[in-house]
């Protein structure tokens, strides 16, 4: 497995690009220039589908998209390119399980092999599964990227039952564009922009019926295909993991050893010992994630310094504070003024 050229801590699977040309060929344009402008090799990609690419790269990539059709819409286009085959093993097994309902919730925990450089979870109500996708602070992800995922998570979820009634309503980050038919003409419900989060919301009883493709036996041989394709992806240093799960656990709350630990299936012990090996701690690359973050949202937010402390995990504004000039010389206030 190759990692194409930019920081490979975040990537994206090439499937994704592979599908993008797909799209760009059905809708009449040569992707071969598109994929030149993001210093991309469509030849390269397509003769290594497992390969990974840096997410930086792959922004700049839908960036490209974007202007050569000039459609800010066209990420929904692209889900209908993404084929189940494509994303190798996941794909098959969310094909083969038995309700669609298991296949979303296999999703989070196996998310990574398509992109390590969002947050995802389930959100659930008596009668709703919402599936949410949360970019991670600092990484720059492509609104149509969140597009194309959402459109490709309904076809998929529409081979599997044979209709995608079971989409009914869409919440989106994005700024809501002119038109906004496109959206809604492709999930068939309500789509609402600017939102705090974005989220499928899908009916729960359909998802709980039997799919027509269902297969025990095969979906347990896919899983245990992605599990081996994440290991291998994963052969990232324990410090390098470590600061990824880190990053993650502070979009949703509290960054601890345990959950750390328990997302690795490993004991405290187990971490910490691996992570001294490295001549480093859990503590260590806390505060290390904790000052990139301060940075980016002092920079990026209009969050109020206390909100960010809030955010951070710090008790207090007051620990914070302290903290923050110990690493910058400043107080937070004060170095959002200046940079």
């Amino acid at each position: 497995m190759n990692f194409m050229q930019g920081n490979a801590k975040y990537t994206t699977i090439a499937a994704w690009a592979s599908a993008v040309a797909r799209a760009l060929r059905a809708s009449g344009i040569d992707p071969e220039s598109v994929f030149e402008e993001a210093g991309l090799s469509l030849t390269e990609i397509e003769s290594e589908p497992d390969s990974r690419i840096a997410i930086e790269k792959m922004t700049l990539f839908w960036q490209a998209v974007e202007s050569t059709t000039e459609s800010l819409a066209f990420g929904l286009t692209v889900g209908r390119y993404a084929y189940p085959m494509h994303f190798r093993s996941l794909g098959l097994l969310m094909m083969t399980s038995e309700t669609l309902a298991q296949a979303f919730e296999r999703l989070p925990d196996y998310y990574a092999l398509v992109s390590n450089s969002a947050s995802i979870k389930l959100q659930r109500t008596p009668q709703l599964i919402g599936f949410t996708i949360t970019p991670l602070n600092g990484v720059e992800i492509s609104e149509m990227a969140i597009d194309a995922f959402f459109a490709t998570l309904m076809h998929h979820g529409e081979l599997m039952i044979g209709h995608s009634n079971f989409i009914q309503a869409v919440e989106l980050i994005r700024e809501t564009p002119k038109d906004v038919r496109p959206w809604q003409t492709c999930f068939n419900s309500p789509v609402s922009f600017e939102q705090t989060a974005n989220c499928l919301w899908m009916d729960r009883n359909m998802l709980e019926r039997a799919t027509v493709m269902a297969d025990p036996s095969q979906a347990l041989k896919n899983e245990q295909a992605v599990r081996q394709y994440l290991e291998k992806m994963q052969a990232l240093s324990w410090r390098e993991k470590t600061s990824q799960v880190i990053h993650a656990m502070l979009v949703d709350g509290e960054a601890s050893l345990f959950k750390a630990a328990q997302i690795y299936n490993l004991s405290e012990r187990t971490l910490s010992r691996y992570l001294k090996s490295e001549g480093t701690s859990f503590r260590t690359i806390l505060q290390e994630k904790r000052k990139e973050l301060a940075h980016y949202y002092l920079l990026n937010s209009d969050l109020s310094i206390t909100q960010v402390a809030d955010k951070l995990g710090y008790s207090s504004l007051s620990n914070f504070t302290r903290v923050f000039h110990l690493w910058y010389g400043v107080s937070p206030s004060l170095y959002r003024l200046r940079v």
